[in-house]
């Protein structure tokens, strides 16, 4: 099998949580907010700078043993053995579940864009979904892989 490798960035957020950094910061430090919220205003700054940094990227790896993922430098990361997983099949994320790390109605979300992803069906009937701007290619690595197309849902 060949190894899959994946770094997905994201622009977007990016912009979503670098311009209430960048807002933040001006508005509170050069704008006149009163010294006692500066403190306030710098650490709402430092907040979506962190958040910033830890979403702008979600690197994907698919071996003969696991998949794992990883957000930005890798704070955030999750692996799961191959054994333990039993088929996969492409799917669209819904807008209002967005992207991010979250709980969704098929299993828990590890996104930095939305809407394309592919879901891996976990041996115990849970699932997660990966993100990934390049699915035919993920989907592709996780059969190659020896895990199972799973039909849709009616």
């Amino acid at each position: 099998m060949t190894p899959y490798r994946h770094t997905q960035f994201s622009v977007l957020n990016m912009i979503l949580l670098g311009l209430p950094m960048i807002w933040t910061v001006w508005g509170g430090l050069f704008l006149g907010i009163p010294s006692p919220f500066n403190f306030l205003v710098l650490g709402l700054g430092i907040f979506f700078l962190g958040l910033a940094i830890c979403f702008y990227s979600l690197k994907i790896e698919v071996d003969q043993e696991s998949i794992r993922m990883a957000f930005g430098p890798g704070l955030f990361k999750k692996s799961w053995p191959l054994a333990g997983c039993t088929a996969v099949r492409q799917v669209r994320t819904r807008f209002i579940e967005g992207w991010g790390i979250k709980l969704t109605r098929d299993g828990w979300l590890y996104s930095v864009s939305m809407p394309h992803a592919v879901l891996v069906r976990l041996k115990n009937g849970k699932a997660f979904i990966l993100g990934t701007d390049e699915p035919e290619a993920l989907l592709a690595a996780l059969l190659e892989a020896g895990l199972e197309l799973e039909d849709e849902p009616a």
